[in-house]
């Protein structure tokens, strides 16, 4: 077995003291290790060869607060007390001249602590001593603990009372040692020579032909190392920048669009009626302020035509919603439900030039639902939508690109089911397959209704379809509960591994 000169001299000092187990302080003492560093480095090396084990001990001490250290120096209040009436030759004070003695601030704990040691009685605003020169176990144990803070030496009771005076703190220490394996000990019964060697040859140990006096160690890749935690990306983050590398590479556009909406941008304008169940507080944010935003006046009379009676400046395009629009209810702030109004607010923006050409574009961003917290539900939460517009796209189109998108993402098996949504028909759901947990829904889409394209002006089929990434980030890290990408756990986040 091939070891390095560090592994060798730390099994020599085994070898020479004859110890099975040795505290890291003490290896790190010994002339031929002379570091901590060097030790655990050492050690991390030869446990992975099955020589030796790392053993740690967790050992909890105490020792004094910054309060604690000056308490000790000028004594506790109580003792303050007694001091100054033996110097007055009393054994008795009025528990307002106590101000004389004390801060304000300590007034009313000494007293309690007095009369909680039995060492006075207050009678009558009298604080009455029974001896001056009491013995205080709570005052020794203070003096101990500045030289030794060892806990299993002192009674949880008194240390309990210390610790809420504020005059001691618990830490808690890892203590290591180094311990051969049953194999270490048959390694070290050969005598271990310790003989200079050559990691990293140099031009002058080739010059001087040093090289041929040293042993050349040979370089081993399997050597064990630490393990570094360098920065990086949230995994969410990494899902994210991930979907969108996908999307830019299939030639979509990115848009934006705001937190805060309009119920007319948010539901209106996707023909959504303002009586439906998912628009009431159960499953919205409503603003108090701003309590109303502004609106494009011209749209806002077809949408509300085509919700009230199915026509776009008097041309049926279907039945409607038959109710009466309420212009006040479409002005009403929310904090978006969903990524998919930014896409219909871009098509909203293009010119009558621009609606010629086929576009390609999608949003990912933060959206808002009044949802109770759980394993798979947050009030807040990422969401990516994107839309297609072409004349000549159609359902089988659709089928194709949500296909090849799920593929990019690394979900070979794929299928798509009938679905409903109110702005799309047809509708469908894409499902992808995960060995040992089934068919999971990923995906909603569809092409967008007549009701919400004809008052943008928009006469070709619009493509759409929205992703949650909470949930797809669980299902890409294997998590159960949402809530994990949220709780900024230290130690999951660095052992957490995402390749895209």
């Amino acid at each position: 077995m091939e070891l390095h000169i560090d592994e060798k001299k730390l099994l020599k000092i085994f070898q020479d003291t004859g110890k099975e187990e040795i505290p890291v302080e003490e290896l790190s003492k010994n002339e031929l290790m002379g570091s901590e560093t060097k030790v655990m480095r050492s050690a991390l090396w030869l446990s992975g060869k099955g020589l030796v084990d790392i053993v740690e001990r967790k050992r909890k001490y105490v020792k004094l607060t910054e309060r604690g250290e000056k308490t000790l120096e000028e004594g506790l209040p109580e003792r303050k007390i007694a001091e100054y009436l033996k110097e007055k030759g009393i054994t008795s004070i009025p528990v307002k001249d106590i101000k004389d003695i004390l801060d304000r601030s300590e007034i009313n704990p000494a007293l309690g602590h007095l009369k909680r040691k039995d060492i006075a009685k207050i009678e009558k605003g009298i604080v009455h001593f029974k001896s001056l020169d009491y013995r205080d176990e709570e005052e020794e144990v203070l003096k101990n603990i500045k030289t030794n803070g060892s806990i299993e030496k002192y009674s949880p009771e008194i240390l309990e009372v210390l610790k809420k005076r504020g005059l001691i703190e618990v830490e808690e220490i890892t203590e290591r040692s180094i311990r051969l394996t049953e194999k270490g000990k048959e390694y070290i019964k050969e005598p271990i020579e310790i003989k200079e060697e050559i990691s990293q040859l140099t031009r002058e140990d080739i010059i001087t032909g040093r090289w041929k006096e040293c042993y050349i160690r040979p370089y081993d890749v399997e050597v064990p190392t630490e393990e570094v935690y360098p920065a990086k990306y949230h995994p969410l983050t990494r899902v994210i920048y991930e979907i969108r590398e996908v999307l830019l590479s299939m030639g979509f556009k990115e848009v934006k669009s705001p937190i805060v909406e309009t119920e007319f941008w948010n539901f209106d304008v996707l023909f959504e009626p303002q009586d439906h169940p998912a628009r009431d507080m159960q499953d919205t944010f409503f603003l108090k302020y701003p309590k109303s935003g502004k609106v494009p006046e011209e749209l806002l009379r077809k949408v509300k035509e085509v919700h009230e009676r199915g026509t776009v400046d008097g041309r049926r395009i279907s039945k409607g919603w038959n109710y009466r629009f309420q212009e006040e209810i479409s002005r009403r702030t929310v904090l978006r439900t969903h990524t998919t109004v930014s896409s219909i607010r871009y098509l909203a923006s293009l010119s009558q030039e621009e609606r010629e050409k086929p576009h390609k574009v999608f949003c990912i961003d933060r959206v808002f639902r009044n949802e109770a917290i759980d394993y798979k539900h947050l009030p807040e939460f990422y969401q990516c939508d994107g839309i297609v517009m072409d004349k000549d796209v159609n359902f089988d189109n659709l089928i194709g690109i949500l296909v090849e998108f799920l593929r990019k993402l690394g979900f070979d098996r794929v299928r798509v089911r009938p679905a409903y949504f109110p702005f799309t028909e047809p509708s469908l759901e894409a499902e992808v397959y995960l060995e040992g947990k089934g068919w999971l829904e990923i995906l909603g889409a569809g092409i967008f209704r007549p009701e919400v394209l004809e008052p943008l002006g928009i006469d070709k089929p619009v493509l759409a379809w929205g992703i949650g990434l909470s949930r797809l980030a669980m299902l890409k890290l294997g998590l159960k509960d949402i809530r994990e990408l949220h709780r900024n756990d230290l130690k999951w986040l660095k052992s957490v591994r995402y390749a895209p």
